[in-house]
């Protein structure tokens, strides 16, 4: 839904894979691989939902390099889960776009989403994801618009607990007033903990579709979750393939759960 989400259409399909050394990190053989609702570094949402009653929360800078700007910003991300299927996040953007001629700045569109689990069997889990954005009062090029936007996407994980890997695809849609369905998404991702541990290499490749043109990037990342507390640090370099991406791009993520 905002700006630099970063999502992928299958119009060039890029190849998600990763190698990783053994890198143990304190963890028993066999032990139960971590699993997110997100992975914020990579800009794509899992199938899986926090734990019932859980609260997190998600904070992520971000900084693009564009031909025609920079783009700056953070968002803060609220979430809760209301059931063990059904969970429901709030997302508020602020973005900071700076050209030659200026900068411009301000609070983007707040989205409200859901998340339904639909089905996890094995290791296989499939997810049912909206999301709404509602219009800015002020219409801020860049950074804000004074539209609703409906976003509409069905994560599928899966879950190879013998190699302590995931894999996340997200197929989606955007529907954006005035404009109608305007965009076609696809979000790959591959993460990997080596020995089951803290540290989660990844790997993901974001595409969006609009009006016939098409912005993609190739995404490593990393992750660490604390021990002692419930804390997670990632971080991602985003690089883009296509002239309509941007040059390059750094995302980082902390997260707290309660």
């Amino acid at each position: 839904m905002n700006l630099f989400r970063m999502n992928l259409f299958p119009g060039r399909l890029v190849a998600v894979a990763i190698v990783t050394a053994g890198l143990g990190f304190g963890a028993a053989a066999g032990a139960e691989t971590p699993r997110a609702e997100e992975l914020e570094q990579l800009r794509i949402n899992t199938a899986y939902i926090i734990e019932a009653g859980e609260f997190e929360i998600d904070i992520v800078p971000f900084y693009f390099d564009y031909d025609d700007g920079e783009h700056l910003g953070v968002e803060a991300e609220f979430e809760y889960a209301i059931s063990e299927r059904f969970m429901v996040e709030i997302e508020i953007p602020y973005h900071r776009v700076s050209t030659d001629d200026g900068h411009l700045d301000g609070t983007g569109n707040v989205e409200v989403a859901g998340k339904w689990l639909l089905t996890e069997q094995g290791g296989f889990a499939m997810a049912f994801n909206l999301g709404v954005e509602l219009p800015a009062s002020d219409e801020i090029p860049g950074v804000a618009e004074d539209a609703w936007g409906v976003e509409v996407t069905t994560p599928i994980s899966l879950h190879f607990p013998d190699r302590y890997m995931r894999v996340h695809i997200e197929p989606g849609v955007q529907w954006q007033e005035h404009e109608g369905f305007e965009e076609q998404l696809l979000n790959l991702a591959v993460e990997h903990r080596p020995g089951g541990g803290n540290i989660a290499l990844q790997l993901g490749s974001n595409i969006v579709r609009e009006e016939g043109e098409v912005e993609a990037y190739l995404v490593p990342s990393f992750e660490v979750s604390a021990t002692t507390v419930p804390f997670q640090f990632g971080m991602a370099v985003a690089a883009g393939l296509t002239s309509e991406s941007a040059d390059w791009g750094l995302l980082l993520d902390f997260e707290v759960e309660f």
